[in-house]
This record gives structure tokens, sequence and C-alpha cells, in this order.
């Protein structure tokens, strides 16, 4: 029942995105610009990786680099797992969205806000390296998944309209530091 109400407040909040302002220019970087479409297959989606998701993630592709801080809670109203989602700007390494996301089938899908109240959404899903259409991309924090972002308009429907990219785990800590470091380089 509680799932239900969580999901009928994401639905409704989605149809307030029609009134959100236009991006500013110190928000430019929330979204990649440009169709960057991978045929994933989405039928072959795995598990979710709760156990192993908390951490900083990156993704970059072009002149788009973000981080995302990516926390599992537990809401004592609801008891139902949650994924706190903060995503970091890749050149200025400060928060410019939050949101929280739920499990709706393999994937975790969440409705994201930013400073100015721009809203969109960004969906999480985890695949095995074998059925990936891209080479897995390899990090620190290396494993045998590949994780997918997709991120878009609330008002677009399905994921042909999103940007799907692969998000690396780059620290198994909420820790800054990894992105300044970056800027350093």
């Amino acid at each position: 029942m509680l799932r239900h109400i969580l999901i009928a407040t994401l639905i409704a909040l989605s149809s307030l995105a029609s009134y959100a302002e236009v991006p500013t220019d110190s928000e430019e970087h929330i979204m990649p610009a440009g169709d960057r479409w991978t045929p994933w297959p989405w039928s072959m989606a795995q598990p979710f990786p709760w156990n192993d998701i908390r951490g900083m993630w990156k993704v970059q592709q072009d002149d788009f680099v973000s981080y995302f801080a990516l926390k599992v809670v537990r809401p004592r109203a609801t008891g139902i797992r949650q994924l706190q989602v903060k995503q970091i700007d890749g050149q200025t390494c400060k928060v410019i969205a939050t949101g929280v996301g739920i499990e709706k089938g393999s994937r975790v899908l969440a409705q994201m806000t930013s400073r100015s109240g721009v809203t969109y959404r960004v969906h999480l899903t985890s695949f095995d390296q074998k059925d990936s259409p891209q080479e897995p991309l390899k990090g620190a924090e290396d494993a045998n998944k590949v994780m997918v972002l997709s991120i878009g308009d609330l008002d677009q429907k399905g994921l042909d309209h999103m940007a799907h990219m692969q998000i690396l785990k780059v620290s198994r800590y909420l820790d800054l530091r990894i992105c300044t470091e970056d800027l350093k380089k």
C-alpha cells in the first residue's frame, strides 16, 4: 500500500514538471546534450545491486561529466528501501540536484529536482558484463556488473527519449574529494 502511495506521489509530482523553469546557464550540465542512444538489452537487466550501490559514481561522455552520490535509505514511515541520489557537477563539484529513487522491476527510478526547481528523471539499471553492448568501463571499484544511468525529461515517455550512459563507481565513500582531485588533473 505504501509503495503505491509513493508511486502516486511521484506521478503527481511529475505532472508539475511542465511548469518547471528552463534550466539556467549555471545548470547546463544537469543533462547531456544530443542523442546518446545505445541499444541496451533492457529485458536482460539484473536484480538491482542494493548491497554494492552506496558510494560515488561518475558518468562522462563528451563534455558532460557528473558525479552521483548514491545512498540507500529506509524511511521509518514506510520501511521501504529507497535510494537517495545527489547529482554533482563535474566542473564545479557542487551538488546541482537531489532526488529519491524507488525500485520498479529490475531498475531504480528517481525523480530529481535541481536547485532552481527543474525536475527530471534518472533510471539506474544493472547488467551482466557479457550482456553489455559496449565495452564495460573499468575503475577503482571493479565489479562483474555494468551500471547504466538513463537521464531525461519527466514529460517524455519510455526509454527511447533518454540518454543512456555507463556509470562507474569511483569510491565507496560519499566524499566529494574524488571530484576535486579529478579537476586538478
